[in-house]
């Protein structure tokens, strides 16, 4: 992350944002606004927010918390139980002074602790409140409880993964939760720019089931349009049949695996040539993307015989220098190592003289200013004292 330069202005300075969120996706949200420049108070119940009891089991790294570092730099802490009439009356008058109120409890509970959006509105009207939820909270399976990998197996994300003996295989990253923590942001901006605009201070809400259901966005549109007693592929990876052929993983002779797109006419013929196979191009089954998307079989067991014959790094090196769309399949050992990683400069480390952490930073970038986020993570309730005497 470069330098913080505290003198250029960033889109949300002056801007508080309440965050009672917890875990991955809220407060990926929060980390956004913080890193735009807002003021980003947690308030957390009086053990913390679960993300800090979350560690690793990893020899060394016994006591680092990989879901919180990565999602509460530059915030401040505060703590207070909301069950009881001093915490709501504290939090009550806090939120008077807030901007945008980010809550991801199950739907209901914020109402029925005095702290909905309909309450804290009539008090502060100019307060965006913005609610993450599982499930939405409409129907009779809205208020569920649930976690990235429910709304991963319930949205469809899962379907064609799987062992051989049918055990489904989880996506390992927190992917559902960090979309939603993405798409929560952004509707919290749309928010603030229609209040700025137009002076509505809107109640937004976002469930990770409907972006995990967007994310699929091609394949759920091609099943809303087939016949719904058709069955999909079970073949682990499976793409459907719109697929854009040749795409997939290959492996090489020495046991990596590349992945390469080759759809583009021009780019099937170059592949062709560049394999030594150029009689592939003049084929009738591959005639054209839709064809050899139906002959995906034959093509892959073609591809798979020639990208047997050599190494997975002088396949990449040989299909990149030819401008094709390929590259080696990495483990994150691999990547937190990779000249990529470095170059873009993902890994953000802050101190406060005391404290070290490093930690993956929000991925968009500014011409105009830097991230203001950057010092640690805040200690459980370290700013109790500043914040809530202001409230006095």
């Amino acid at each position: 992350m470069p330098e913080n330069n505290a003198a250029t202005p960033r889109p949300m300075d002056g801007l508080r944002v309440l965050d009672f969120t917890q875990n991955v996706a809220g407060p990926l949200a929060g980390q956004v606004m913080a890193d735009l420049g807002a003021e980003v108070i947690k308030v957390e119940a009086p053990g913390g927010e679960a993300a800090r009891r979350i560690t690793s089991t990893a020899p060394g790294q016994e006591h680092l918390a990989p879901y919180f570092l990565p999602n509460n730099r530059g915030k401040k802490s505060i703590t207070a139980d909301l069950r009881t009439p001093e915490g709501k009356t504290q939090i009550l008058a806090l939120a008077d002074t807030a901007d945008v109120v980010l809550e991801a409890f199950r739907p209901g509970v914020m109402d029925r602790m005095g702290l909905g959006a309909q309450t804290v509105q009539a008090r502060n009207p100019k307060c965006v409140y913005a609610s993450l939820s599982a499930y939405g909270g409409r129907g009779p399976h809205g208020k569920r409880p649930g976690v990235d990998i429910m709304v991963q197996a319930e949205s469809g994300l899962l379907t064609g993964l799987q062992a051989p003996d049918g055990q489904p295989l989880f996506i390992r990253s927190t992917l559902v939760d960090a979309a939603s923590g993405h798409v929560l942001a952004q509707a919290v901006l749309a928010a603030l720019l229609n209040r700025e605009r137009h002076g509505v201070a809107d109640v937004v809400s976002v469930a990770m089931y409907d972006v995990a259901c967007s994310l699929q966005a091609n394949n759920l549109t091609l099943q809303l349009n087939t016949d719904p007693t058709r069955r999909t592929s079970k073949t682990s990876g499976g793409r459907a049949p719109t697929a854009t052929a040749p795409t997939g993983a290959y492996r090489a002779a020495d046991g990596g695996y590349l992945v390469l797109s080759a759809y583009v006419p021009k780019h099937w013929k170059l592949l062709t040539e560049l394999l030594g196979r150029p009689e592939l191009a003049d084929d009738p089954r591959y005639a054209d993307q839709a064809l050899r998307s139906v002959h995906g079989a034959d093509l892959n067991a073609e591809l798979r015989a020639v990208f047997a014959t050599r190494g997975v790094d002088e396949w990449v090196e040989l299909l990149q220098s030819a401008g094709l769309m390929a590259c080696k399949v990495m483990t994150w050992p691999e990547v937190a190592s990779s000249p990529l990683f470095t170059d873009n400069g993902l890994a953000v480390t802050v101190s406060d003289g005391e404290r070290t952490e490093t930690a993956v930073r929000t991925p968009a970038r500014y011409a105009g200013f830097t991230p203001a986020a950057t010092t640690p993570t805040p200690r459980l309730g370290e700013h109790n004292e500043k914040i809530l005497k202001e409230l006095v």
